[in-house]
């Protein structure tokens, strides 16, 4: 049963005020927090969640995240700017960007979120709708529809809830930086494609910061390999299959590692739990998770850039189920055979991007990026090791979990954000 949240008055208004306001759209229609948390960390940084109930079914429900410093409750600190992270799948926001909370390998703020909230920055995201579906779930018929348009959806109204939170208690109603991760991608570059439709007071983004995937491709290889996805994915919703699995397969994996590491797999009798768990994160095809290194026998022996145990604990930590439509939408976008809403808009974007990447991740090109008509374009990949040895190098999980994540990637994302602080307008440029 959904919990209704009675709300501070600053809140309510706050969210009354974006919700209602003329410039809002239909964006923010049915949005209600039921539920909300208040978590304080260490040295002034604070954790708050919102459940943001946008339907009328049971799993019609997102959480919002808030890492933000504060100087006494609901008063945060003169934040420098602010960003709103879209985790991959089948992640949780805690899982990929809040790792001490599930695992007790790293320091307390070992984690993007406090790095950036400790440097002034009011950081949001948020857990998708799938996410919160639990694992004894066994009727997946609400998951059928539940595709990319959905989600891009879902997402516009977590933002403009955080937006409206912001200006109830007292940060204003300035954008947002949107950061997207692997599955967060093709939604990001979707919210910002939307977006030039509408006039430049409805817009929530000011700059976007997708990290390691794509929406579209140009590689021969990887767009073809998408439009066989798209139709096996398709083959089964139609028979009856709404929900992909494979986070139930990670966390089976993370828990053999953990409880029984020493026996043998029953998934690759070749290798021990633990050495399974490391070769799931850094096996290359046609990317890893985390850089690994291994035997003259292809048996892992440990990974390069992220602490093993810390791994195990993030396999174990993740969501179970992601509808299969939305990958059917996102494989099919990238295909590029059939029209489809999502990118009709692309070479309209004018907003700043950043375009991160690791040497072993799912997107070294940052090829999206060159359909839009930025003209403020900046990229960076990880690269740690030498071209050939790409299958070992710098992985995708790696740029949120390694030991050395805060100089190699957070300190480029967070100088990008400060340098972009401002709310500016951005005049079309002439098509490149």
């Amino acid at each position: 049963m959904k919990r209704k949240l009675i709300l501070g008055p600053m809140l309510v208004l706050g969210l009354y005020m974006v919700a209602n306001a003329a410039n809002a759209g239909p964006r923010t229609a049915g949005a209600e927090i039921i539920g909300s948390q208040r978590t304080v960390l260490q040295d002034g940084i604070v954790h708050y969640t919102f459940d943001v109930d946008l339907g009328p079914d049971e799993f019609d429900v997102i959480r919002l995240h808030r890492i933000v410093r504060e100087r006494r409750p609901n008063r945060p600190v003169a934040t420098v700017s602010g960003v709103f992270l879209l985790p991959g799948s089948p992640n949780f926001f805690e899982q990929i960007f809040m790792e001490p909370l599930i695992s007790t390998v790293p320091d307390w703020d070992q984690s993007v979120v406090v790095f950036l909230a400790k440097n002034d920055i009011d950081v949001w995201g948020m857990d998708y709708a799938w996410a919160l579906v639990p694992l004894e779930t066994t009727d997946f018929g609400f998951m059928q529809g539940w595709g990319l348009e959905r989600e891009i959806h879902y997402a516009e109204q977590g933002i403009a809830t955080a937006r409206a939170i912001r200006v109830a208690t007292g940060r204003g109603n300035r954008r947002l930086h949107l950061l997207g991760f692997s599955y967060g991608v093709p939604l990001a570059y979707g919210i910002a494609n939307n977006e030039t439709l509408l006039p430049p007071g409805q817009r929530q983004i000011k700059g976007l910061i997708p990290v390691d995937y794509e929406m579209k491709v140009d590689n021969e290889t990887q767009r073809l390999a998408a439009c066989a996805l798209a139709e096996d994915e398709q083959a089964l919703i139609d028979s009856g299959t709404y929900q992909d699995d494979t986070g139930v397969f990670f966390f089976t994996v993370g828990y053999l590692a953990e409880t029984a590491p020493d026996d043998v797999s029953p998934f690759v009798p070749l290798f021990t739990n633990w050495q399974f768990a490391l070769f799931v994160g850094a096996f290359h095809d046609p990317w890893h998770f985390v850089g690994g290194e291994f035997d003259e026998s292809g048996i892992p022996t440990g990974l390069r850039f992220t602490d093993p145990e810390l791994w195990v604990d993030l396999a174990q930590a993740g969501s179970y189920y992601v509808p299969l439509q939305a990958y059917v939408d996102m494989d099919t976008t990238m295909c590029d055979e059939v029209d489809v809403p999502f990118d009709d808009h692309l070479g309209e974007i004018t907003i700043p991007i950043l375009a991160v990447g690791a040497a072993g991740g799912a997107s070294p090109d940052h090829y999206t990026a060159s359909l839009t008509a930025t003209e403020d374009y900046e990229e960076f990949t990880v690269q740690l090791l030498s071209n050939d040895e790409y299958m070992l190098d710098f992985g995708h999980a790696d740029l949120f979990t390694a030991t050395d994540a805060e100089a190699l990637v957070w300190q480029p994302i967070l100088d990008w954000i400060l340098a972009h602080r401002a709310n500016r307008t951005y005049p079309p440029p002439n098509n490149r």
